[in-house]
């Protein structure tokens, strides 16, 4: 498994409509091959800033969502809320270590 973090950095007149564009062009990112979950909210920092993390069976299947006929679609139905290009990172996890809520030790 993959993870891929995507940070959007959102035109403050825009930040409401862009949560209403997400929310049309998500199944054109959850019906993918490989697609596990995702999800997607502002930046506890920075509320003009969301922060999007997608699980793939393999950075394979996130690249096939990237080349897939519905990628222009997704990405031109979001960029026109963006301010600055977005950054994307992906990290293999080491492991599904559970951690324990403070004060529970």
């Amino acid at each position: 498994m993959i993870v891929a973090i995507g940070r959007f950095y959102l035109r403050a007149d825009r930040i409401s409509h862009f949560e209403a564009a997400w929310r049309r062009v998500c199944p054109l990112l959850t019906n993918k091959p490989g697609y596990r979950g995702h999800r997607l909210g502002p930046q506890c920092e920075d509320s003009g800033c969301y922060v999007l993390e997608v699980e793939w069976d393999s950075l394979d299947a996130q690249s096939a969502f990237m080349t897939h006929d519905d990628f222009p679609q997704f990405l031109h139905t979001l960029w026109p809320y963006f301010s600055a290009d977005p950054d994307l990172y992906h990290f293999e996890p080491l492991g599904q270590e559970a951690v324990a809520p403070r004060g529970s030790r």
